[in-house]
Formats: C-alpha cells, structure tokens, sequence
C-alpha cells in the first residue's frame, strides 16, 4: 500500500491583504496537511488576516521570492510535498483538490496549466505571454515530457526537487519555478499538468520585473543545459 503523501499549501505574500482574505473566504484547508504563510514584511494588514485564521507564518530570511519558496522548503516544511499558492486572486481554489490528487496518485511535480487547453490567463500582457511560451519551448527541451507552462507559481511538487545538491547553485534571481520543471525534466521525474485559468490579479500591479525575470530564467536554462550534457554544475 502506497504511503499517504503529506502536503502543505506554501502562499508567500508581501501586503497581499485583499487577495489573502479573498481567497480565504474560498479555501478549504482540510485539503491539505498545513498552510503555510512565508511573509517578506507586510504592513497593510496580511498578517493580521493570517492570524484571524490561525496560519502559521515565518519571515521571509532572505530576499526575492525564490529564496522566500527554497528557504521554507529546506528550514520550515516537514511534509512530503508543497504546493505553491498566490495569494493574489492568480489561483483559483477549485483547482487545489485536483493537484492534491496528483501529487497523492504519485506524481513528482504537477502544475495548473495557463496554457493547456482550454485554460486562459487573463492577466498576461503580449509581452509577458510571449516570455511565457517562449521560455517554456527551452525548459521543455531539458526533458522528455511535454511541458506547456514552465513558469507559473501554481504547481505542486515534491520537496525533494528543491533538496537536491545541485538545486541552489542553479537558483538565481526571483524566479524559482522554471527550475522546479528544470531539474524534474532533467532527473526523468513524473509531472503532470492540469488546465487552469489564471484570472487578473486583486489588489493592483504584479511586482515582477519582466526584463529582469526573463534574463534571470535564460540564465537558469543555459547553465540547467550545460549541467545536463556534461554534468557539471557551474
């Protein structure tokens, strides 16, 4: 008999006030074994919703969001797996009992689609859905499984992925996902996809630098590909 597979719902959030306690209201925490808040310093009253929940929070100990997402793997998550969850209206709760069904029946990484049909983002812009499809053509190409959204946050995955030796040293910049769906394509692990749509977000502007993000992901391909051919993890 397959053992049960623990999991916790990871939101890293910086004054996401209006998204948090819009998307609580539709959370069902009994999906998941915990929930997690891995707060960058909110001022407008994020905390206060977590509390009035009863989430556990931890602050984030280094800056930029990926580091937020690889340091609480590594120091404050002690389940199996972890399921990243944006608080700001981009995830929708009725997809979290399908991805914690697969990630239960086994797979290593399982990602809410934008862009398998018939999901839709609504908050892509020409310039950041072409960033999109093209990185995901290049982080693809690392495996054999055929990937159609390599950047978005609403993935589950095991907490191995991020545990494995080589997983830092390719961490550069914001951007934490891509790699997720690098090192599984690389290590031949089992992913699955589910579509999703991916409505605007609440509470105004994305914080993300789209140049900065983009230059970062090349980055991380280039030296993922190099890893990959010779094994060298530069």
């Amino acid at each position: 008999m397959t053992r049960h597979r623990t999991i916790t719902l990871l939101m890293p959030t910086y004054n996401e006030v209006d998204g948090l306690r819009a998307t609580l209201k539709d959370l069902d925490k009994n999906v998941v074994d915990e929930i997690l808040i891995v707060d960058a310093g909110s001022t407008d009253g994020t905390l206060d919703v977590a509390a009035e929940h009863g989430l556990r929070v931890v602050r984030q100990r280094r800056k930029g969001l990926a580091f937020a997402v690889f340091d609480a793997i590594n120091e404050n998550i002690s389940t199996d797996c972890v399921i990243e969850f944006s608080p700001d209206g981009n995830c929708l709760c009725d997809q979290l009992p399908d991805l914690v069904a697969r990630l239960r029946e086994g797979c290593d990484l399982a990602v809410v689609s934008r862009y398998l049909p018939p999901a839709k983002s609504y908050d892509d812009t020409a310039v950041s859905a072409f960033g999109n499809w093209m990185f995901t053509k290049l982080f693809s190409s690392l495996g054999k499984f055929p990937v159609t959204d390599s950047l978005t946050i609403y993935r589950g995955f095991d907490c191995a992925i991020a545990k494995d030796p080589v997983f830092e040293k390719f961490l550069y910049g914001p951007v934490f996902e891509p790699l997720v769906t690098a090192m599984a394509q690389i290590r031949g692990l089992k992913i699955t996809e589910i579509p999703g749509d991916e409505p605007e977000r609440i509470g105004g502007e994305t914080k993300r630098s789209i140049l900065y993000n983009g230059s970062c992901c090349l980055l991380m391909w280039l030296r993922c590909a190099v890893y990959k051919v010779t094994g060298l993890a530069l």
